[in-house]
């Protein structure tokens, strides 16, 4: 705002003030922005010290592979309480995110419960059952394993699509 004002009073009697104005608070602006880093960089180093202190060397090692950047691994990564405090112990970690999605889930409905149970369900039609419960054909199952790329990692079932191609 006092650039634009400076810029907007060029070539007259109050230019010299609001750069004079400009220039100050570019000033100010820098000097806090340092402080503000040097104080990021103080709690940084003090979220380290506390995981490594507390023997939770796996989030001490995530906070210093976020500022070295790179790929990231999410479940170490330190989360912050809903003061902005940084949470470097994984217990406090996982109740932080129960508490989060407990308030995240367990929301009051606005929906009158009347309305809900009015809510009719209809029971599949028996040519829907029918298809879901029918066996897949052999030329679905084909095609599914081509579309499968080779590979791969395993599934939950621990087989990959090598196998199940193989036959």
């Amino acid at each position: 705002m006092a650039f634009v004002e400076w810029q907007n009073h060029r070539h007259t009697n109050l230019e010299a003030e609001y750069r004079n104005k400009y220039k100050r608070l570019r000033k100010l602006a820098k000097t806090k922005i340092e402080h503000r880093q040097e104080e990021y960089w103080d709690e940084v180093c003090e979220g380290i010290e506390k995981s490594i202190k507390s023997n939770d060397t796996a989030t001490a090692f995530s906070i210093i592979r976020r500022l070295k950047g790179g790929s990231k691994r999410v479940e170490n990564m330190p989360i912050e309480d809903k003061n902005g405090k940084l949470l470097v112990n994984s217990t406090d970690q996982l109740e932080r995110w129960r508490e989060y999605f407990c308030e995240l889930l367990n929301v009051h409905s606005t929906v009158d419960p009347y309305v809900i149970n009015e809510v009719q369900i209809t029971a599949p039609s028996r040519l829907d059952l029918g298809r879901q419960n029918a066996r897949p054909y052999f030329e679905e199952v084909k095609r599914a394993l081509n579309q499968m790329k080779s590979r791969k990692a395993p599934g939950s079932d621990e087989v990959t699509a090598d196998i199940l191609k193989a036959g």
